[in-house]
Parts: structure tokens; C-alpha cells; sequence
């Protein structure tokens, strides 16, 4: 069987090599992303984009992530040069991204201890040792989210006076000396963030770690005025210091480089596999590092290697009559004959698919996720033959990851 699924990966890779089923017009799969970002985009109101049924406790709360993920894609969407000036469109996103920034602003501080940042609604046991987290929460991986809608937000024209840019870069500020100062830990060759400012969750969850390595890096490039010379020092010293511990973390598989979600040793001895949507998350930061014109820390994998360890969470087959693809929640190594990946990880894969790899990849992982989790816009959490029951939910949180994923793949 192993052989078989290492066959089928390898006739993957000749798919996308090839050009000739998916050499569409650049501007035309544009329109087709554009389309479809119209019709999700229905799913978020715009006096309440982040509120929505989350499938953790099965609650309708207004969730931080989904506010992130929105004002990012948002903004995007409103700095896109194509775009008329003009158009209903242009103005609704200038409307959304002022809300989602507002909205954010205004929730900074849900959990009241006087110190900025963005969890989940619920309470919740980050790692399964019955310590329950209450409700709001800060968590690293939310609050770098979150960063990057803030600093995409800075980045559309024209719509913040001084005095609201001045505060958006404050809070930014505030959350990143934050963490660099009380929520960091050095080890694995280097240091990391812990997943929450919670002692009790003072491990090295990769994936949160990364994107937040991404979201400073994006402070020092974009808004470095923003920080004193002080601050500025500290901010580099835990981004070099952070890229060091994923790197040294690394495994390599044919080149490709993987991480467990928690490398050992660790306090819970977790040495479970990176799903999906986490190999993404660390990619997200690690290759932003990358290029970075101050970055330090060598690499040692290329960025077609990164983008190589993507593809082994596609499973794609082929016969006389038809060509389908399955987007799969562990790579052909982890669990070969695992399930169907959760819609936020094929939401993802999408985003950086469209950042950082080609046209072919990018429309491929969108017709799949269009045909195994659609219809559009009201897609599922996963594909019709997981192993979940709840199939036909609709999660907004998963569904804010495709909308960010839409965002890049049609208006950058």
C-alpha cells in the first residue's frame, strides 16, 4: 500500500509539473477566485464577520481568529490595484476592514488582567493535562493572526487618519513586547514562545511559534518606527533566536522538511504529527523569515523543498474517465490511509499555495476544495467521506481560512 501511495505522489508531481489541464489565463482564474471570494464572503456579515457557530463546543460566540483572518483578506481586497476606486466592492471592504480593526481593538483585552490579546471565547485544555484555560484566553497562535490583520489593515490606503494609525501600531506594539518579554522560553538551540501566557502552557507548539515569528518579522519590515531602539533590539534578538529553534527542530523527509507539533522532549511527552493546517502555519512564518533582508538564520531547505512538503498532504488518482484529488489531514508518511483533512488546513494550503508556489498548484487545491467540501459558499468542515458525523457543518472559523486563502490567490 505504501509503495502504491508513494506511486501516486510521484504521478502527482507530474500533474503539476504539466500544463496542459490547468494553463488557464492568470486573469481569468483570477475572476474565478474573485467569484467564489464574492460568494464566501456572504457567510461573514459586515456588522458581525467574526461571529458564527464554531464546532469546538458547538457555540456561537464572536471568535478573535475569524476577525483576523477576515480583516487580512479584507484588506487585501481593498489595497488591490485592479480594483475601481469606485465600485460597491472597493467600498464594502474599506467598511470591513474599519469594523474588523475596530472590533478588535475594542476586544483586546477580554480576559481583563489589563494586557493585550486575543483567544478563544470558550475555555478550553490546550494540552489534554486537565488544566482548563478559561474563557478568553489569550493564545499565540490567535494573537499572531490577528497581528498580521492588524498590519494588513495599516497597509490599505487612505483609511486610517493619524491618530487611528497611531493606535492600531500601539496595540500592535503592546502585544508584541508582551510576548517577547513574559511569554518566551529559551530552548531547542534557540527559544520560543509559549502557547499561552499560561505557565502551565509553557511548550514549544510549533506552529504558534512560527506564525508569530512571521508577524514580528512583518513589524520589523513594516512598522519598525513603531518600536523604540530598545524594544527594536529585543523584538530581532527573539525573531533570529525563535528561527534558530525551528530550525534545529526540522526533520527531513526526501529533502522535505516536517516537525512533530511539539518537538521532544516536552512537559506531555506530545509527539504526535503536524496535521495540515499546523505544517502550514510553521511554513507561514519560517519562509517570511526567509525573506527577510535581515534574516540571519540559514535555512536548509530550499523554498521549492517547502513547497514540495505541501504536496505531501495532496493525494491525487487517476483513471480513463476521471482525474480527482483528496486533501488529506497527514502527509502519505504520517498516516497513508488517513482521513480527509479539515477544511481550515485545505483553507490554508490554498493560502500558501498562492503566496509562494505556482498557478497549477493553487487552482488544483481550489477544485478540490471546491468539489469535496463545497458547495460554495456554505462549505463543510470536512469532505463528505471523513470519519467525522458532523459532515454538512458549516464552521465560520474554517471557512474565515479559505476566505483568506481566496484573498491572496485573486487580488495579489
Amino acid at each position: 500500500m505504501f509503495v502504491k501511495i508513494i506511486a501516486v505522489c510521484i504521478v502527482f508531481s507530474g500533474i503539476f509539473s504539466a500544463t496542459e489541464s490547468l494553463a488557464a489565463d492568470v486573469d481569468e482564474q483570477s475572476k474565478v477566485f474573485s467569484h467564489s471570494y464574492q460568494k464566501l464572503l456572504t457567510l461573514f456579515p459586515e456588522d458581525c464577520q467574526g461571529y458564527g457557530l464554531d464546532r469546538f463546543k458547538l457555540a456561537e460566540e464572536d471568535q478573535p481568529m475569524s476577525y483576523g483572518l477576515i480583516l487580512s483578506a479584507e484588506a487585501i481586497r481593498a489595497k488591490y490595484p485592479k480594483e475601481s476606486k469606485n465600485s460597491p466592492t472597493y467600498q464594502e471592504s474599506r467598511r470591513r476592514v474599519k469594523k474588523a480593526v475596530t472590533w478588535l481593538l475594542e476586544n483586546a483585552d477580554l480576559d481583563k488582567d489589563g494586557k493585550p490579546g486575543w483567544g478563544l471565547p470558550q475555555s478550553w485544555d490546550a494540552w489534554g493535562d486537565g488544566t482548563e484555560n478559561p474563557r478568553h484566553q489569550p493564545y499565540t497562535i490567535t494573537s499572531a493572526i490577528v497581528l498580521n490583520g492588524l498590519l494588513d489593515a495599516l497597509e490599505v490606503p487612505d483609511l486610517f487618519d493619524e491618530n487611528q494609525r497611531k493606535e492600531i501600531k500601539q496595540v500592535i506594539r503592546n502585544v508584541a513586547m508582551r510576548w517577547c518579554r513574559e511569554i518566551w522560553s529559551d530552548g531547542y538551540g534557540g527559544g520560543y514562545f509559549w502557547y499561552s501566557p499560561s505557565k502551565v502552557d509553557d511548550i514549544f507548539g510549533i506552529n504558534a511559534s512560527a506564525m508569530f515569528l512571521g508577524s514580528l518579522v512583518r513589524l520589523l519590515n513594516e512598522q519598525v518606527d513603531s518600536l523604540s531602539r530598545q524594544d527594536r533590539e529585543l523584538v530581532t534578538s527573539r525573531v533570529h533566536s525563535l528561527a534558530k529553534a525551528i530550525v534545529s527542530t526540522v526533520k527531513f523527509h526526501y529533502g522535505q522538511p516536517f516537525w512533530r507539533y511539539a518537538p521532544l522532549p516536552n512537559r506531555y511527552e506530545n509527539n504526535r504529527p503536524n496535521d495540515l493546517v499546523h505544517h502550514v502555519y510553521i511554513l507561514f512564518g519560517i519562509e517570511q523569515y526567509r525573506d527577510w533582508d535581515r534574516s540571519r538564520v540559514k535555512i536548509p531547505w530550499t523554498r521549492e523543498k517547502a513547497i514540495e512538503s505541501v504536496d505531501q498532504f495532496m493525494l491525487v488518482t487517476e483513471d480513463e474517465k476521471s482525474r480527482r484529488g483528496n486533501i488529506l489531514e497527514y502527509t502519505h508518511v504520517d498516516d497513508p490511509q488517513g482521513p480527509q483533512a479539515r477544511l481550515w488546513g485545505a483553507g490554508f494550503m490554498l493560502a500558501f499555495y498562492a503566496k509562494w508556489a505556482d498557478s497549477a498548484r493553487t487552482l488544483r487545491v481550489f477544485k478540490i476544495i471546491e468539489k469535496n467540501y463545497g458547495p460554495m459558499p456554505r462549505q463543510h468542515w470536512v469532505a463528505d467521506d471523513s470519519c467525522y458525523k458532523d459532515t454538512d457543518a458549516c464552521y465560520h472559523r474554517h471557512n474565515a481560512h479559505v476566505l483568506y486563502g481566496l484573498a491572496i490567490a485573486a487580488f495579489r
